[in-house]
């Protein structure tokens, strides 16, 4: 995957006009809000405790364009309802801890200008 599929920044640019600065802000209020809510999902979780965090990060991640984050969190949402969801919680888990990973790094070396 290249890090320019990470953040769509044409999409990024309909809510930020060129203004580096409010692009830099969003994205730091993604990246607080991303941490925040991937950490609240457990595979052993509640269903609806773990329908809301997916949920949530879903909406945080489409708004700045971070689609292939978005779209991970979608099929998190689905995993509800029975109890071998949570080896797939576990392994869709890992893919979103890592998209997570990388959706960061992009984010910071936006902001950093490199």
């Amino acid at each position: 995957m290249t890090a320019a599929c990470l953040i769509d920044l044409d999409h990024l640019d309909l809510y930020v006009a060129g203004d580096d600065a409010l692009r830099d802000e969003i994205l730091g209020i993604f990246e607080t809000q991303a941490e925040m809510w991937a950490g609240l999902l457990d595979p052993a979780a509640e269903d609806a405790a773990w329908r809301d965090a997916a949920h949530a990060l879903k909406g945080a991640a489409r708004g700045v364009g971070a689609w292939q984050l978005g779209d991970i969190c979608a099929r998190a949402e689905t995993l509800v309802g029975l109890s071998r969801r949570r080896e797939e919680r576990a392994e869709l888990l890992e893919q979103l801890r890592s998209t997570g990973r990388e959706t960061i790094a992009e984010i910071r070396r936006l902001r950093d200008g490199t």
